[in-house]
């Protein structure tokens, strides 16, 4: 299965870290995939139209620079997974640091358990939540929990195709925050879940993504 980190040109420190942290320490095989800056925003390079009064027809409020960028980050990266024939995947956000010792192995384990658990899953979320919003369960098994409401973040999650090309279709009408999908789109769909013992975590040290829009605030990288 195919781990893809989301890492910007600029964030040397951010790559040098998660490589000791996963790639060396962890042995994981993990390719990065370029993020889309924020800084093309501000010279009129969209990848994606956006269109500000869309984004608040769906969401009640404009989407920031940062989510902006965000999402379309992942829209491309989802878009080669989807042209190179990848039926799941796991994206990784380079701020994700591991909860203790993990191998690949345990890894792909607890996603096939989550599937034979729940058959219909197509997104599985295995970092820890990020304090802003609390996930809700609707069903328990196994150390796995259907969710009703689900976390904000992104930071380590596996990927069913039909996850991949709804995320793709939705994120990139640049309508929506990428995470807020989780809640929006595919609780209602009962096939979004998250490990009871995550295996990852955000930092918390900085975001690129900005503090616009966010409930708490958070060291801003412009």
């Amino acid at each position: 299965m195919k781990i893809f980190c989301i890492n910007l040109t600029r964030a040397t420190e951010r790559k040098e870290l998660f490589t000791q942290q996963w790639i060396e320490k962890l042995q994981f095989d993990i390719e990065f995939f370029t993020a889309f800056d924020r800084r093309n925003l501000d010279v009129g390079e969209f990848v994606f139209p956006y269109d500000e009064a869309k984004a608040i027809e769906r969401i009640k409020r404009p989407l920031s620079k940062g989510e902006i960028a965000c999402a379309t980050s992942h829209c491309l990266l989802l878009k080669k997974a989807l042209e190179e024939g990848h039926e799941e995947i796991i994206v990784m956000e380079d701020d994700c640091t591991p909860n203790g010792h993990i191998t690949p192995t345990e890894v792909f384990e607890k996603i096939a358990q989550c599937k034979r658990e729940f058959p219909h899953v197509k997104v599985l979320i295995m970092h820890e939540h990020n304090g802003e919003f609390e996930a809700v369960s609707m069903e328990s098994k196994a150390g796995f929990n259907l969710l009703s409401i689900a976390p904000f973040g992104f930071q380590f999650v596996w990927l069913h195709k039909k996850a991949m090309e709804i995320l793709l279709n939705d994120l990139s009408t640049m309508c929506y925050p990428a995470d807020w999908l989780w809640t929006r789109r595919f609780a209602p769909m009962r096939v979004v879940v998250n490990l009871e013992v995550p295996f990852g975590k955000h930092t918390g040290t900085y975001t690129y993504i900005g503090n616009e829009a966010r409930s708490k605030k958070r060291i801003f990288i412009p």
